[in-house]
Protein backbone atom coordinates (compact mmCIF):
# COMPACT_ATOMS: atom_id res chain seq x y z
CA UNK A 1 0.00 0.00 0.00
CA UNK A 2 1.28 3.40 -0.67
CA UNK A 3 1.61 6.43 1.99
CA UNK A 4 2.48 9.73 2.44
CA UNK A 5 4.88 11.10 -0.20
CA UNK A 6 2.80 9.41 -3.03
CA UNK A 7 -0.29 11.92 -2.66
CA UNK A 8 1.32 14.34 -4.23
CA UNK A 9 2.43 12.63 -6.91
CA UNK A 10 -1.45 12.29 -7.79
CA UNK A 11 -2.49 15.58 -7.67
CA UNK A 12 -4.60 16.24 -10.60
CA UNK A 13 -5.78 12.40 -11.38
CA UNK A 14 -9.33 11.52 -10.35
CA UNK A 15 -9.40 9.07 -7.88
CA UNK A 16 -12.17 7.70 -9.34
CA UNK A 17 -9.97 6.22 -12.40
CA UNK A 18 -7.47 4.67 -10.25
CA UNK A 19 -7.32 1.68 -8.31
CA UNK A 20 -5.16 0.08 -5.05
CA UNK A 21 -3.79 -2.60 -7.54
CA UNK A 22 -2.59 0.00 -9.86
CA UNK A 23 -1.10 2.09 -7.50
CA UNK A 24 0.85 -0.74 -5.67
CA UNK A 25 2.43 -1.78 -9.01
CA UNK A 26 3.79 1.98 -9.46
CA UNK A 27 7.51 2.00 -8.69
CA UNK A 28 8.47 4.14 -6.64
CA UNK A 29 11.72 5.58 -5.56
CA UNK A 30 14.46 5.11 -2.74
CA UNK A 31 12.86 8.64 -1.06
CA UNK A 32 9.23 7.49 -0.96
CA UNK A 33 10.22 4.47 0.21
CA UNK A 34 11.69 6.09 3.01
CA UNK A 35 9.69 8.66 4.17
CA UNK A 36 6.72 5.70 3.96
CA UNK A 37 8.92 3.41 6.16
CA UNK A 38 9.01 6.75 8.73
CA UNK A 39 5.60 7.19 8.39
CA UNK A 40 4.95 3.39 9.29
CA UNK A 41 7.69 3.32 12.34
CA UNK A 42 6.01 6.61 13.49
CA UNK A 43 2.80 5.33 13.58
CA UNK A 44 3.70 1.84 15.37
CA UNK A 45 5.43 4.11 17.95
CA UNK A 46 2.09 5.76 18.51
CA UNK A 47 0.07 2.57 19.00
CA UNK A 48 2.69 1.37 21.57
CA UNK A 49 3.00 4.66 23.04
CA UNK A 50 -1.02 4.05 23.65
CA UNK A 51 -1.50 7.72 21.35
CA UNK A 52 -5.34 6.49 20.59
CA UNK A 53 -6.47 4.69 23.44
CA UNK A 54 -5.62 7.30 26.01
CA UNK A 55 -6.27 10.76 26.77
CA UNK A 56 -2.67 13.29 25.79
CA UNK A 57 -3.10 16.43 24.57
CA UNK A 58 -2.86 15.25 20.98
CA UNK A 59 -5.30 12.94 20.83
CA UNK A 60 -6.90 15.10 17.58
CA UNK A 61 -3.79 15.55 15.92
CA UNK A 62 -2.56 11.43 16.52
CA UNK A 63 -6.11 10.39 14.69
CA UNK A 64 -5.64 12.75 11.92
CA UNK A 65 -2.44 11.45 11.50
CA UNK A 66 -3.65 7.73 11.50
CA UNK A 67 -6.50 8.56 8.81
CA UNK A 68 -3.97 10.20 6.58
CA UNK A 69 -1.26 7.75 6.31
CA UNK A 70 -3.28 6.03 3.23
CA UNK A 71 -3.07 7.28 -0.30
CA UNK A 72 -6.41 6.06 -2.10
CA UNK A 73 -8.85 5.30 -0.20
CA UNK A 74 -7.98 7.56 2.61
CA UNK A 75 -8.92 8.07 6.00
CA UNK A 76 -11.14 5.82 7.92
CA UNK A 77 -12.42 3.52 4.76
CA UNK A 78 -8.36 3.17 3.90
CA UNK A 79 -7.14 1.78 7.47
CA UNK A 80 -5.95 -1.74 6.37
CA UNK A 81 -3.57 -2.59 9.69
CA UNK A 82 -5.94 -4.68 11.71
CA UNK A 83 -6.86 -2.92 14.46
CA UNK A 84 -6.36 0.39 13.06
CA UNK A 85 -10.38 1.34 12.90
CA UNK A 86 -10.29 0.36 16.51
CA UNK A 87 -7.96 2.35 17.40
CA UNK A 88 -9.33 5.34 15.18
CA UNK A 89 -12.50 4.88 16.76
CA UNK A 90 -11.24 4.88 20.56
CA UNK A 91 -9.26 8.11 19.57
CA UNK A 92 -12.69 9.60 18.31
CA UNK A 93 -14.69 8.64 21.63
CA UNK A 94 -11.92 10.54 23.66
CA UNK A 95 -12.17 13.53 21.38
CA UNK A 96 -16.35 13.29 22.09
CA UNK A 97 -15.90 12.11 25.80
CA UNK A 98 -13.29 13.45 27.01
CA UNK A 99 -13.53 16.73 28.89
CA UNK A 100 -10.61 18.42 27.87
CA UNK A 101 -11.95 18.09 24.57
CA UNK A 102 -15.54 17.72 22.93
CA UNK A 103 -17.40 17.89 26.61
CA UNK A 104 -15.09 20.40 27.73
CA UNK A 105 -18.41 22.84 29.33
CA UNK A 106 -16.78 25.82 26.91
CA UNK A 107 -14.40 26.87 24.09
CA UNK A 108 -10.75 25.87 24.67
CA UNK A 109 -8.53 26.80 21.31
CA UNK A 110 -6.28 24.11 21.19
CA UNK A 111 -8.63 21.45 22.50
CA UNK A 112 -11.09 22.55 19.96
CA UNK A 113 -9.06 22.69 16.73
CA UNK A 114 -8.38 19.08 17.25
CA UNK A 115 -11.86 17.95 17.87
CA UNK A 116 -12.68 19.85 14.68
CA UNK A 117 -9.83 18.31 12.63
CA UNK A 118 -9.86 14.67 13.99
CA UNK A 119 -13.91 14.56 14.18
CA UNK A 120 -14.60 16.09 10.54
CA UNK A 121 -11.73 13.97 8.54
CA UNK A 122 -13.08 10.61 10.87
CA UNK A 123 -16.69 11.19 9.60
CA UNK A 124 -16.16 12.51 6.53
CA UNK A 125 -14.18 9.19 5.57
CA UNK A 126 -16.50 6.56 6.78
CA UNK A 127 -16.15 6.19 10.47
CA UNK A 128 -19.21 5.87 12.55
CA UNK A 129 -21.16 8.28 14.26
CA UNK A 130 -21.11 6.27 17.50
CA UNK A 131 -17.53 5.13 17.69
CA UNK A 132 -16.61 2.51 20.49
CA UNK A 133 -15.43 3.18 23.36
CA UNK A 134 -11.61 2.81 24.74
CA UNK A 135 -11.01 1.53 28.45
CA UNK A 136 -13.05 4.63 30.82
CA UNK A 137 -14.84 6.34 28.61
CA UNK A 138 -18.60 6.26 27.50
CA UNK A 139 -19.84 7.00 24.34
CA UNK A 140 -22.57 5.42 23.80
CA UNK A 141 -25.23 7.67 22.46
CA UNK A 142 -22.77 9.73 22.37
CA UNK A 143 -22.79 11.35 18.37
CA UNK A 144 -19.51 12.76 16.76
CA UNK A 145 -21.42 14.99 14.20
CA UNK A 146 -22.91 16.61 16.94
CA UNK A 147 -20.21 16.88 18.78
CA UNK A 148 -18.54 19.01 15.62
CA UNK A 149 -21.94 20.81 15.53
CA UNK A 150 -21.36 21.55 19.71
CA UNK A 151 -17.65 22.75 18.69
CA UNK A 152 -18.12 24.38 15.45
CA UNK A 153 -21.01 26.62 17.50
CA UNK A 154 -19.02 27.62 20.65
CA UNK A 155 -15.84 28.60 18.60
CA UNK A 156 -17.87 30.78 16.03
CA UNK A 157 -19.26 32.74 19.25
CA UNK A 158 -15.81 33.10 20.48
CA UNK A 159 -14.22 34.71 18.00
CA UNK A 160 -13.18 38.79 18.60
CA UNK A 161 -15.89 41.13 17.03
CA UNK A 162 -15.25 43.86 15.09
CA UNK A 163 -13.68 44.80 11.39
CA UNK A 164 -10.03 43.51 10.83
CA UNK A 165 -7.21 46.75 11.19
CA UNK A 166 -3.97 47.31 12.02
CA UNK A 167 -3.86 46.58 15.90
CA UNK A 168 -6.93 45.43 16.09
CA UNK A 169 -7.80 42.02 17.55
CA UNK A 170 -11.12 41.57 15.46
CA UNK A 171 -11.16 38.18 13.72
CA UNK A 172 -8.81 36.30 16.41
CA UNK A 173 -9.09 34.04 19.38
CA UNK A 174 -7.77 33.91 22.54
CA UNK A 175 -6.90 30.38 24.54
CA UNK A 176 -10.53 29.97 25.88
CA UNK A 177 -12.09 33.01 24.73
CA UNK A 178 -12.06 36.15 22.49
CA UNK A 179 -8.51 37.71 22.56
CA UNK A 180 -4.97 38.31 20.41
CA UNK A 181 -3.83 35.20 19.99
CA UNK A 182 -2.02 33.68 16.82
CA UNK A 183 -0.95 30.08 18.36
CA UNK A 184 -4.63 29.68 19.37
CA UNK A 185 -6.34 30.98 16.50
CA UNK A 186 -4.39 28.97 14.22
CA UNK A 187 -5.80 26.11 15.77
CA UNK A 188 -9.13 27.12 15.08
CA UNK A 189 -9.05 27.91 11.78
CA UNK A 190 -7.63 24.59 11.08
CA UNK A 191 -10.50 23.11 13.16
CA UNK A 192 -12.88 25.90 11.12
CA UNK A 193 -11.84 24.91 8.14
CA UNK A 194 -12.42 20.84 8.43
CA UNK A 195 -15.59 21.12 9.77
CA UNK A 196 -16.70 23.38 6.92
CA UNK A 197 -14.76 20.39 4.59
CA UNK A 198 -17.25 17.66 6.26
CA UNK A 199 -20.29 19.62 5.78
CA UNK A 200 -19.79 20.02 2.02
CA UNK A 201 -19.37 16.68 1.68
CA UNK A 202 -20.85 14.82 4.22
CA UNK A 203 -23.62 17.00 6.38
CA UNK A 204 -27.44 17.63 6.04
CA UNK A 205 -28.99 20.40 5.16
CA UNK A 206 -29.08 22.02 8.54
CA UNK A 207 -25.48 21.36 8.66
CA UNK A 208 -24.56 22.95 5.50
CA UNK A 209 -26.87 25.82 6.66
CA UNK A 210 -23.63 26.32 8.96
CA UNK A 211 -20.54 27.04 6.08
CA UNK A 212 -22.16 30.86 5.30
CA UNK A 213 -20.96 31.47 9.00
CA UNK A 214 -17.47 29.14 8.94
CA UNK A 215 -16.61 31.36 5.34
CA UNK A 216 -17.39 34.59 7.08
CA UNK A 217 -15.51 33.66 10.20
CA UNK A 218 -12.47 32.00 8.01
CA UNK A 219 -12.71 35.40 5.68
CA UNK A 220 -12.27 37.58 9.38
CA UNK A 221 -9.68 35.96 10.20
CA UNK A 222 -7.50 36.13 6.89
CA UNK A 223 -8.41 39.66 7.05
CA UNK A 224 -6.97 39.95 9.99
CA UNK A 225 -4.03 38.35 9.46
CA UNK A 226 -2.96 40.45 6.66
CA UNK A 227 -3.59 44.14 8.47
CA UNK A 228 -1.48 42.93 11.16
CA UNK A 229 1.49 41.69 9.22
CA UNK A 230 4.91 43.18 10.79
CA UNK A 231 7.08 44.83 8.25
CA UNK A 232 10.31 43.18 7.93
CA UNK A 233 13.35 44.52 5.96
CA UNK A 234 16.31 43.66 8.59
CA UNK A 235 19.29 40.94 8.85
CA UNK A 236 18.20 38.11 6.10
CA UNK A 237 15.05 39.99 4.95
CA UNK A 238 16.59 41.88 2.46
CA UNK A 239 15.10 40.13 -0.73
CA UNK A 240 11.81 40.57 -0.22
CA UNK A 241 10.56 42.11 -4.29
CA UNK A 242 8.14 45.34 -4.22
CA UNK A 243 5.63 44.48 -1.91
CA UNK A 244 7.80 43.37 1.16
CA UNK A 245 8.09 40.89 3.75
CA UNK A 246 6.14 40.86 6.36
CA UNK A 247 5.11 38.06 9.02
CA UNK A 248 3.18 37.41 12.61
CA UNK A 249 4.02 37.43 15.75
CA UNK A 250 2.45 35.60 18.94
CA UNK A 251 -0.15 38.57 19.86
CA UNK A 252 -1.42 40.79 17.45
CA UNK A 253 0.49 43.68 19.16
CA UNK A 254 4.02 43.86 21.01
CA UNK A 255 5.89 40.42 19.36
CA UNK A 256 8.28 40.65 16.27
CA UNK A 257 7.81 37.91 13.42
CA UNK A 258 8.39 34.23 14.24
CA UNK A 259 8.78 31.56 11.76
CA UNK A 260 5.93 29.03 13.34
CA UNK A 261 3.29 32.35 13.61
CA UNK A 262 4.31 33.43 9.96
CA UNK A 263 3.81 30.21 8.49
CA UNK A 264 0.34 29.85 10.60
CA UNK A 265 -0.83 33.49 9.45
CA UNK A 266 -0.09 32.54 5.43
CA UNK A 267 -2.10 28.85 5.68
CA UNK A 268 -5.12 30.66 7.70
CA UNK A 269 -5.09 34.12 5.03
CA UNK A 270 -5.17 31.26 1.75
CA UNK A 271 -8.87 29.56 3.92
CA UNK A 272 -11.13 32.59 3.41
CA UNK A 273 -13.21 32.33 0.22
CA UNK A 274 -11.12 33.57 -3.09
CA UNK A 275 -7.75 34.12 -1.94
CA UNK A 276 -4.58 32.55 -3.08
CA UNK A 277 -1.21 32.08 -3.51
CA UNK A 278 -1.48 35.56 -5.52
CA UNK A 279 -3.07 37.80 -2.92
CA UNK A 280 -0.74 40.52 -2.05
CA UNK A 281 -0.71 39.97 1.46
CA UNK A 282 0.42 36.23 0.97
CA UNK A 283 3.22 36.94 -0.61
CA UNK A 284 4.32 39.34 1.73
CA UNK A 285 4.52 36.31 4.36
CA UNK A 286 5.50 34.04 1.97
CA UNK A 287 8.61 35.92 1.08
CA UNK A 288 9.02 36.69 4.51
CA UNK A 289 9.77 32.58 4.99
CA UNK A 290 11.65 32.87 1.73
CA UNK A 291 13.76 34.99 3.18
CA UNK A 292 14.20 33.50 6.72
CA UNK A 293 14.43 29.74 5.23
CA UNK A 294 15.60 26.99 7.38
CA UNK A 295 14.30 23.87 7.73
CA UNK A 296 16.30 23.11 11.02
CA UNK A 297 15.57 25.15 13.71
CA UNK A 298 12.63 27.96 13.84
CA UNK A 299 14.81 30.42 16.24
CA UNK A 300 14.36 33.43 14.24
CA UNK A 301 12.77 36.34 15.64
CA UNK A 302 11.34 35.44 19.00
CA UNK A 303 10.81 31.86 17.22
CA UNK A 304 9.92 29.64 21.25
CA UNK A 305 12.73 26.99 20.17
CA UNK A 306 10.27 24.27 21.49
CA UNK A 307 7.87 25.27 18.93
CA UNK A 308 10.22 23.69 15.71
CA UNK A 309 7.84 21.05 15.06
CA UNK A 310 4.82 23.31 14.86
CA UNK A 311 6.50 25.50 12.95
CA UNK A 312 7.65 23.03 10.32
CA UNK A 313 3.49 21.76 10.34
CA UNK A 314 2.21 25.26 10.15
CA UNK A 315 4.67 26.37 7.21
CA UNK A 316 3.97 22.78 5.31
CA UNK A 317 0.44 23.56 5.48
CA UNK A 318 0.63 26.02 3.76
CA UNK A 319 3.18 25.09 0.93
CA UNK A 320 0.58 22.16 0.48
CA UNK A 321 -2.48 24.28 0.55
CA UNK A 322 -0.83 26.40 -2.70
CA UNK A 323 0.36 23.25 -4.11
CA UNK A 324 -2.66 20.90 -4.02
CA UNK A 325 -4.93 24.43 -5.26
CA UNK A 326 -3.34 24.36 -8.81
CA UNK A 327 -3.10 28.09 -9.00
CA UNK A 328 0.65 29.49 -9.45
CA UNK A 329 2.31 31.91 -8.89
CA UNK A 330 2.05 35.04 -11.86
CA UNK A 331 4.16 37.32 -12.91
CA UNK A 332 6.90 38.50 -10.22
CA UNK A 333 4.95 36.56 -7.45
CA UNK A 334 6.41 33.34 -5.48
CA UNK A 335 5.76 29.92 -4.36
CA UNK A 336 6.28 26.69 -2.14
CA UNK A 337 8.47 26.00 -5.20
CA UNK A 338 10.77 29.24 -4.65
CA UNK A 339 11.34 28.24 -0.78
CA UNK A 340 15.27 28.03 -0.49
CA UNK A 341 16.29 29.46 -3.53
CA UNK A 342 17.73 32.75 -2.26
CA UNK A 343 21.38 32.22 -1.53
CA UNK A 344 22.91 30.98 1.96
CA UNK A 345 23.42 33.75 4.32
CA UNK A 346 24.12 34.59 8.18
CA UNK A 347 23.47 37.93 9.76
CA UNK A 348 21.95 38.74 13.35
CA UNK A 349 22.45 35.56 14.42
CA UNK A 350 20.16 34.25 12.32
CA UNK A 351 21.13 31.89 9.41
CA UNK A 352 19.29 31.29 5.76
CA UNK A 353 19.50 28.03 4.41
CA UNK A 354 19.20 26.76 0.51
CA UNK A 355 17.66 23.64 -0.92
CA UNK A 356 19.69 20.44 0.10
CA UNK A 357 20.57 18.41 -3.19
CA UNK A 358 19.62 14.92 -3.11
CA UNK A 359 22.39 14.02 -5.13
CA UNK A 360 24.81 14.20 -2.46
CA UNK A 361 22.83 14.26 0.77
CA UNK A 362 23.47 11.34 3.21
CA UNK A 363 20.62 8.59 3.52
CA UNK A 364 19.90 9.00 7.36
CA UNK A 365 19.67 5.57 8.79
CA UNK A 366 16.23 4.06 7.72
CA UNK A 367 13.60 1.97 9.96
CA UNK A 368 12.85 -0.49 7.22
CA UNK A 369 16.31 -2.68 7.64
CA UNK A 370 18.78 -0.88 5.66
CA UNK A 371 21.66 0.71 6.43
CA UNK A 372 22.08 4.70 6.95
CA UNK A 373 24.20 6.12 3.71
CA UNK A 374 25.22 5.99 1.23
CA UNK A 375 25.47 9.97 -0.48
CA UNK A 376 23.68 9.91 -3.59
CA UNK A 377 21.39 7.62 -2.15
CA UNK A 378 18.26 9.76 -3.30
CA UNK A 379 19.71 11.11 -6.50
CA UNK A 380 17.09 11.91 -9.11
CA UNK A 381 14.55 13.43 -6.41
CA UNK A 382 13.82 16.86 -7.22
CA UNK A 383 15.25 19.90 -4.83
CA UNK A 384 12.78 21.30 -2.65
CA UNK A 385 11.05 22.28 0.51
CA UNK A 386 8.93 18.84 0.82
CA UNK A 387 12.53 16.70 0.33
CA UNK A 388 14.70 19.19 3.12
CA UNK A 389 11.42 19.08 5.67
CA UNK A 390 11.35 15.19 5.06
CA UNK A 391 14.99 14.22 5.46
CA UNK A 392 15.66 16.52 8.64
CA UNK A 393 12.37 14.17 10.26
CA UNK A 394 14.09 11.23 9.17
CA UNK A 395 17.41 12.10 10.57
CA UNK A 396 15.93 12.96 13.54
CA UNK A 397 13.26 9.82 14.10
CA UNK A 398 14.64 7.28 16.22
CA UNK A 399 15.36 4.23 13.92
CA UNK A 400 14.55 1.67 16.63
CA UNK A 401 11.22 2.86 17.86
CA UNK A 402 10.34 5.02 15.31
CA UNK A 403 9.79 9.07 17.83
CA UNK A 404 10.05 11.94 16.27
CA UNK A 405 12.42 13.65 18.78
CA UNK A 406 12.34 17.89 19.06
CA UNK A 407 15.83 18.88 18.95
CA UNK A 408 15.22 22.28 20.34
CA UNK A 409 13.28 20.72 23.83
CA UNK A 410 9.89 19.49 23.91
CA UNK A 411 6.69 20.97 25.39
CA UNK A 412 4.54 18.09 25.05
CA UNK A 413 6.34 14.84 23.04
CA UNK A 414 2.61 13.39 21.93
CA UNK A 415 2.40 16.54 19.83
CA UNK A 416 5.28 17.05 18.28
CA UNK A 417 5.69 13.30 17.63
CA UNK A 418 2.29 13.94 15.42
CA UNK A 419 3.35 17.57 13.86
CA UNK A 420 6.41 15.35 12.32
CA UNK A 421 3.81 12.29 10.68
CA UNK A 422 1.14 15.52 9.18
CA UNK A 423 4.50 16.69 7.50
CA UNK A 424 5.29 13.63 5.99
CA UNK A 425 2.04 12.93 5.05
CA UNK A 426 1.29 15.84 3.57
CA UNK A 427 -1.48 17.23 5.62
CA UNK A 428 -3.52 20.21 5.07
CA UNK A 429 -6.01 19.25 8.65
CA UNK A 430 -8.59 18.37 6.65
CA UNK A 431 -9.26 21.62 5.60
CA UNK A 432 -11.81 22.90 2.85
CA UNK A 433 -9.70 25.55 0.94
CA UNK A 434 -12.00 27.22 -1.48
CA UNK A 435 -9.28 29.31 -3.63
CA UNK A 436 -11.78 30.45 -6.63
CA UNK A 437 -14.49 31.53 -3.89
CA UNK A 438 -16.73 29.43 -5.92
CA UNK A 439 -18.10 27.00 -3.17
CA UNK A 440 -16.20 24.05 -3.96
CA UNK A 441 -12.73 22.97 -1.78
CA UNK A 442 -9.81 23.00 -4.02
CA UNK A 443 -9.36 19.49 -3.70
CA UNK A 444 -13.27 18.63 -5.22
CA UNK A 445 -13.33 21.34 -7.61
CA UNK A 446 -12.23 20.19 -10.54
CA UNK A 447 -11.09 23.98 -11.80
CA UNK A 448 -9.75 25.36 -8.49
CA UNK A 449 -8.28 28.27 -10.38
CA UNK A 450 -11.59 29.24 -12.18
CA UNK A 451 -14.47 29.75 -10.64
CA UNK A 452 -17.37 27.40 -11.86
CA UNK A 453 -19.89 26.41 -9.30
CA UNK A 454 -21.53 24.40 -11.52
CA UNK A 455 -18.03 21.60 -12.55
CA UNK A 456 -19.33 21.31 -15.54
CA UNK A 457 -17.02 18.74 -17.37
CA UNK A 458 -18.42 18.22 -20.97
CA UNK A 459 -15.79 15.51 -21.91
CA UNK A 460 -15.45 13.47 -18.20
CA UNK A 461 -11.63 13.84 -17.98
CA UNK A 462 -11.84 15.75 -14.51
CA UNK A 463 -11.06 18.65 -15.74
CA UNK A 464 -13.83 21.45 -15.80
CA UNK A 465 -14.46 22.63 -18.95
CA UNK A 466 -13.73 26.82 -17.68
CA UNK A 467 -9.85 25.63 -17.27
CA UNK A 468 -9.52 22.73 -19.72
CA UNK A 469 -7.64 23.36 -22.47
CA UNK A 470 -9.14 20.94 -25.04
CA UNK A 471 -13.33 20.59 -23.43
CA UNK A 472 -14.59 18.51 -26.09
CA UNK A 473 -12.02 15.71 -26.06
CA UNK A 474 -11.13 13.83 -22.99
CA UNK A 475 -7.29 14.84 -22.04
CA UNK A 476 -6.66 14.68 -18.66
CA UNK A 477 -2.94 15.66 -18.69
CA UNK A 478 -3.22 18.73 -20.79
CA UNK A 479 -0.80 18.35 -22.74
CA UNK A 480 -0.15 21.19 -25.07
CA UNK A 481 2.91 20.87 -26.91
CA UNK A 482 3.46 23.78 -28.38
CA UNK A 483 2.43 25.80 -25.46
CA UNK A 484 -0.60 27.81 -27.26
CA UNK A 485 -3.38 27.32 -25.21
CA UNK A 486 -4.96 24.40 -27.02
CA UNK A 487 -4.99 20.87 -25.67
CA UNK A 488 -2.97 18.29 -28.28
CA UNK A 489 -6.35 16.15 -28.40
CA UNK A 490 -7.99 18.92 -29.96
CA UNK A 491 -5.24 20.15 -32.19
CA UNK A 492 -4.79 16.86 -33.75
CA UNK A 493 -8.37 16.22 -33.87
CA UNK A 494 -8.91 19.59 -35.77
CA UNK A 495 -6.11 19.29 -38.45
CA UNK A 496 -5.75 15.55 -38.50
CA UNK A 497 -7.33 14.67 -41.66
CA UNK A 498 -6.04 11.57 -42.42
CA UNK A 499 -6.96 10.41 -38.80
CA UNK A 500 -3.59 8.71 -38.31
CA UNK A 501 -3.41 10.51 -35.05
CA UNK A 502 -1.42 13.01 -35.44
CA UNK A 503 -0.19 16.19 -38.15
CA UNK A 504 2.31 16.33 -40.97
CA UNK A 505 2.96 17.11 -44.44
CA UNK A 506 0.76 14.61 -45.42
CA UNK A 507 -2.66 16.33 -43.59
CA UNK A 508 -1.19 19.77 -44.99
CA UNK A 509 -1.29 18.88 -48.35
CA UNK A 510 -4.51 17.56 -48.44
CA UNK A 511 -5.94 20.80 -46.46
CA UNK A 512 -4.46 22.85 -49.42
CA UNK A 513 -6.01 20.56 -51.86
CA UNK A 514 -9.60 21.72 -50.63
CA UNK A 515 -8.58 25.89 -51.11
CA UNK A 516 -11.84 27.74 -52.15
CA UNK A 517 -14.26 25.11 -50.31
CA UNK A 518 -16.59 25.57 -47.59
CA UNK A 519 -17.57 23.69 -44.40
CA UNK A 520 -19.64 21.66 -46.05
CA UNK A 521 -18.63 19.61 -47.93
CA UNK A 522 -15.52 20.24 -46.92
CA UNK A 523 -14.55 18.59 -43.78
CA UNK A 524 -14.96 20.74 -40.53
CA UNK A 525 -11.14 19.51 -39.26
CA UNK A 526 -9.75 21.31 -42.16
CA UNK A 527 -11.29 24.56 -41.19
CA UNK A 528 -8.34 25.49 -38.63
CA UNK A 529 -9.97 29.23 -38.18
CA UNK A 530 -13.34 27.83 -37.72
CA UNK A 531 -14.83 30.73 -40.47
CA UNK A 532 -16.34 28.06 -42.48
CA UNK A 533 -14.23 28.55 -45.69
CA UNK A 534 -10.88 26.77 -46.29
CA UNK A 535 -8.17 29.29 -47.47
CA UNK A 536 -4.23 29.19 -46.49
CA UNK A 537 -4.89 30.28 -43.57
CA UNK A 538 -6.37 26.94 -42.80
CA UNK A 539 -3.11 25.14 -43.90
CA UNK A 540 -1.00 27.75 -42.07
CA UNK A 541 -2.24 27.04 -38.88
CA UNK A 542 -2.20 23.57 -38.98
CA UNK A 543 1.37 23.74 -39.80
CA UNK A 544 2.35 26.01 -36.71
CA UNK A 545 1.03 23.07 -34.82
CA UNK A 546 2.61 20.25 -36.90
CA UNK A 547 3.83 16.90 -34.74
CA UNK A 548 6.99 16.69 -35.77
CA UNK A 549 9.62 19.75 -36.63
CA UNK A 550 8.63 20.69 -40.69
CA UNK A 551 5.91 18.34 -40.99
CA UNK A 552 7.70 15.53 -41.32
CA UNK A 553 5.62 12.01 -41.97
CA UNK A 554 8.53 9.80 -39.60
Amino acid sequence: MLRGILRKSLTGIAAGTLCLGALSAQAITPFEEDVNAAIDAGLQYSRAANHFTVYTEANGLSLLALLQKETIPAGYDGLTVAGDKTLAQNAACILIDHGSFGDRGGFYSYYDGQVLMGLSVYLSTGGPDQPAAPAGYNCTGRSARATIDKVVDRALAAQTAGVPAAGSCAGFWGYNTTGCDSSTTQFTSAGLAAAKAFYAAKGESADKARIPLLDVALTRISDGYAANAKAQSDCLWTACGAGGCAGHGYQVNGYGASSQQTGSGTFVQLMALGKDVNNPAIQKYLHWLQNGYNFTTNTVHQGWPPAYFYFLWSSSKAFEIIEKSGVTPSGANIGPDDMGTLPSLSACGYSRLVNLDPAVVVRPAPRNGGVAGPAGFYAGTPKGWYFDYAHRLMSLQNSTNGLFSNPNGSWDTEVDHAYALLVLERSVGGACVDSDGDGECDEDDNCPAVPNPDQSDKDKDGVGDVCDNCPTVANPDQKDSNGNGIGDACEIAKCDLDSDGDIDSLDIKAITLLRGKTVPPAPVAADYDNNKYINVNDARGCTLICTRPKCATR
